[in-house]
């Protein structure tokens, strides 16, 4: 069956995102859950753009709470203070409105999860159990283009977001580009969201995830397929997932679809929504991610 991906075009973020999640309420299933995360993308405290809006996160949490009503908590684990974050941010009304905890992921426990060095030795990095240990995990954020990785948007938002940032870890995920695209789809397959938001109503395009320049483009995109998702977005934005190391591994290796013939997009017509993002000034290096090493490793 072609996983739903629903893609909205309008003029307005919070409804955009609302009308996104009712197209794919019914494969939204909270029954049973008692412990979501929402895993939000700050990525610097002085620049709106490059993190996840308030208002997307308000619409997600509205409707959040026409369904649930157990424990939601919002968490980050990026550099710096993310609970100052979330106060420059305008999130800190959102725990009495929704009754939701705000959490820095780098304040709490980890547990140790394998990933590979520039060697394809075997390290070990600290990871989150605030997202290991949540049983429904949702990605919101903008789309952005990025230094290193082409592209970031849910699967590296919440995959990289749940690294220690002390001590390391997410240093440590820079093995160059092939491993670091390696490194991403082991842990995109080790916790995966069960939720991917894109707020693309403003996204970013040029020297992201920090210091890019803004695009207007009206969207959002959700799906309970990540990598439908975020496939989808790339392509919109006018990428080739063949230049995308982390997600061609993904949907390589079955953790989702890349094939926009093989989605069935509810919403908006793709034909009108596409918008031709800049790169990065060193994406023409980024693309030579391919090593034969790691197709072996991964028996491709």
């Amino acid at each position: 069956m072609k996983p739903k991906v629903v893609l909205i075009k309008g003029n307005n973020r919070s409804q955009n995102i609302d009308r996104s999640l009712r197209l794919i309420e019914d494969e939204i299933d909270l029954k049973d859950k008692k412990n979501l995360l929402i895993k939000v993308n700050f990525v610097a405290t002085a620049n709106q753009l490059g993190g996840t809006h308030v208002d997307a996160v308000r619409a997600l949490l509205k409707f959040l709470r026409e369904r649930y009503q157990g424990k939601i908590t919002i968490a980050e684990g990026t550099w710096g203070p993310v609970l100052t974050k979330y106060k420059e941010f305008g999130y800190t009304g959102l725990e009495k409105e929704f009754g939701i905890e705000l959490a820095d992921m780098n304040n709490g426990e980890w547990e140790l999860a394998e990933v590979y060095d520039a060697k394809l030795n075997p390290i070990k990095l600290h990871f989150s159990r605030l997202v290991i240990d949540s049983d429904y995990r949702i990605a919101i954020g903008p789309p952005k283009t990025h230094d290193f990785l082409g592209v970031t948007l849910s699967i590296k938002n919440l995959a990289m977001g749940g690294l220690r940032d002390g001590g390391g870890d997410k240093r440590s995920m820079h093995q160059g580009y092939p491993v670091h695209n390696l490194n991403l789809y082991l842990l995109a397959k080790a916790y995966p969201a069960q939720l991917s938001i894109i707020d693309g109503y403003t996204g970013m395009e040029g020297d992201g995830p920090m210091h890019g320049t803004p695009v207007e483009w009206g969207v959002a995109i959700s799906s309970c397929d990540p990598v439908a998702a975020d496939c989808l977005t790339a392509q919109l934005m006018g990428f080739s997932i063949s230049d995308i190391g982390y997600l061609w591994y993904c949907q390589k290796k079955g953790l989702g679809v890349s094939d926009i013939n093989e989605m069935n997009i509810l919403g908006a017509n793709p034909t009108e929504c596409y918008h031709i993002f800049k790169p990065h000034n060193t994406f023409e290096a980024q693309k030579h991610w391919r090593d034969e090493r790691i197709n072996q490793l991964l028996s491709i």
